[in-house]
């Protein structure tokens, strides 16, 4: 055969080859992710080290060799080998909470009521003449003795100016007596579903569960201002935390309207799925759910009882600690609950309901078998689940309820828990596998300002079931401890799923949203003493990277 017989065809090769090239090329996108390890937490947890996005979504994921030879792109991000993954979604938090938390006396960590006086009074100091004082975040279980205190000494301090101060869960505050009159609050008051602490005929300070919703209003009538900066606020931190998405656990119309409008003007940019204040008011607002670029409107949340810390759960039992404080709070009766159960099945909305004791966790769950009436794919939810009886758990299952499970509780009550449990009820208590396997999922989050805001802290405390300081050495209750992968899935996609937004959400896939995350170091194989100490990169939310700005 003759050398130019062989040549002709590998010239045709050649040129069809290179024709390719360049036509891939071609392919426009907006930005191309280099130099990664990607992992996709698809269903086969495919792992990549580029993509491509446009218009907020991605094109492809691939070799880096594939996508850089099919796309041009104005802008590239080299992740320096760095690993990426799906943005991250906190399952149940209370995000305008958090920035309102902001402009209040901090109280967190305070190591007895000296300090938490100490801190309000330098607050008042800094802001003379301002009428209220609010704070948050103590917590009587980290002082000697354990004991909430009374009001008589902000009385003294503060005989004039109304001071409502919160316990770190906002179940439970304590008030001056001029926040308490204000209230019009005597020794002889009652509140349905809520505890007034009194002494010897006299009021204490102490407000518990439908007791603190009485100064709501306080909170929902912060002017806009106010509101705009506590989002913002509330945003950068997140942002910086690593989280797309935010899953707020009970917001009040005019806030949504809020949030609606900072995103149109392109001033909010995280994703918001609101949850619906429990309102007669809000249902009237939103007949029918709303699903937009960053915000879902689509569940009604409801507080079944308060919490454990201020022995407001609801339990079968009496506290083992102090039976005097008997089985707890329920904040509403069962009738109201099947209302809005009705109301929400008709509706298309989903209902979340905060339910800590096991008591309120069979109330609720009842309550949802009557309306769901077996299998479904309306995908209602238990918040907290915190202790359940075993004669429970498989209800999760048989009516397809979703358990979403704050880890960092377990890690921040563990100390104390089994003084109001006991340690029968506390060994069914933060049971995050076992209530995982009834579905094959669970939903993750942190509960901030409850808790820290922090993912890491989450995908930490479900894993490794230790606080920060490593306590207890072999971990809490481990036979309820999640792998790392599902850790991972239900601050992700299991949480997507959660929020009716896994076609866009979740998992780094083609055609869906372009929200990832870039971390320092990789969680699944990262040695256990190393894990507290991974840090966030950046966030992108739609390919965009939000945090830090560039």
């Amino acid at each position: 055969m003759k050398p130019q017989a062989l040549f002709l065809p590998a010239l045709a090769a050649a040129m069809l080859l290179a024709s390719c090239r360049f036509e891939y090329r071609n392919r426009e996108a907006d930005l191309i992710v280099r130099n990664a390890r990607i992992f996709s937490l698809d269903g086969a947890n495919t792992e990549y080290t580029a993509m491509a996005i446009k218009d907020g979504r991605i094109l492809e994921l691939g070799a880096e060799f594939q996508i850089l030879n099919r796309y041009r792109a104005k802008t590239t991000y080299d992740a320096g080998l760095k690993p990426i993954y799906p943005g991250f979604i906190d399952g149940h938090c209370h995000f305008l909470g958090y920035g309102l938390n902001k402009q209040k006396v901090n109280l967190a960590g305070a190591r007895d009521w000296s300090e938490v006086l100490q801190r309000v009074r330098a607050f008042a100091a800094s802001r003379p003449g301002k009428g209220w004082i609010l704070g948050r975040g103590w917590d009587q279980n980290l002082w000697p003795g354990q004991r909430i205190p009374s009001n008589d000494s902000l009385n003294l301090l503060f005989p004039d100016c109304p001071v409502l101060l919160q316990r770190v869960d906002g179940h439970a505050a304590i008030a001056n007596q001029a926040a308490l009159d204000s209230a019009g609050f005597t020794a002889a008051s009652t509140v349905a579903g809520g505890l007034l602490g009194t002494k010897d005929g006299k009021l204490t300070g102490l407000l518990v569960d439908n007791a603190v919703g009485m100064f709501q209003k306080i909170f929902d009538d912060a002017d806009e201002a106010t509101k705009r900066k506590a989002l913002l606020e509330a945003q950068r931190d997140c942002l910086e935390a690593g989280l797309t998405m935010v899953c707020d656990a009970g917001l009040d119309a005019g806030t949504i309207d809020l949030i609606q409008r900072m995103q149109a003007a392109g001033e909010l940019q995280i994703r918001v799925y609101a949850m619906l204040a429990d309102d007669s008011l809000n249902f009237a607002r939103f007949p029918q759910p709303i699903d937009e670029e960053r915000l879902v409107v689509r569940a009604v949340k409801c507080y079944a009882d308060g919490a454990l810390g201020s022995r407001g759960a609801l339990l079968l039992r009496p506290y083992s600690d102090d039976p005097s404080a008997g089985h707890g709070l329920q904040l509403a009766p069962r009738e109201h609950f099947l209302e809005v159960a009705a109301w929400c099945r008709s509706h298309g909305f989903q209902m979340a309901t905060h339910c800590i004791g096991d008591s309120a966790n069979r109330l609720l769950l009842g309550v949802y078998a009557d309306a769901l009436g077996g299998t479904n794919d309306l995908r209602w939810r238990i918040e907290h689940a915190q202790c359940v009886d075993p004669a429970d758990f498989g209800k999760f299952g048989a009516y397809n309820i979703i358990p979403s499970m704050q880890p960092t509780h377990a890690t921040s009550d563990m100390l104390w828990a089994v003084d109001r449990l006991g340690p029968e009820r506390l060994a069914n208590a933060y049971a995050l596998k076992r209530l995982m396997r009834e579905n094959g999922m669970i939903a993750l989050g942190t509960d901030f300002p409850v808790e820290g805001i922090a993912p890491l802290q989450t995908f930490y405390a479900a894993v490794v079931r230790k606080d920060r300081e490593g306590r207890p050495p072999e971990g809490f209750q481990m036979q309820d401890a999640l792998t790392r992968e599902q850790a991972l899935r239900g601050m992700t996609i299991w949480n997507a799923l959660a929020t009716f937004t896994e076609k866009d959400l979740g998992s780094l896939e083609p055609g869906k949203k372009a929200d990832f995350v870039v971390l320092d170091r990789e969680l699944l194989t990262t040695a256990e003493d190393q894990l507290l100490q991974a840090r966030v990169q950046a966030t992108f939310i739609n390919g965009e990277q939000l945090w830090p700005l560039r």
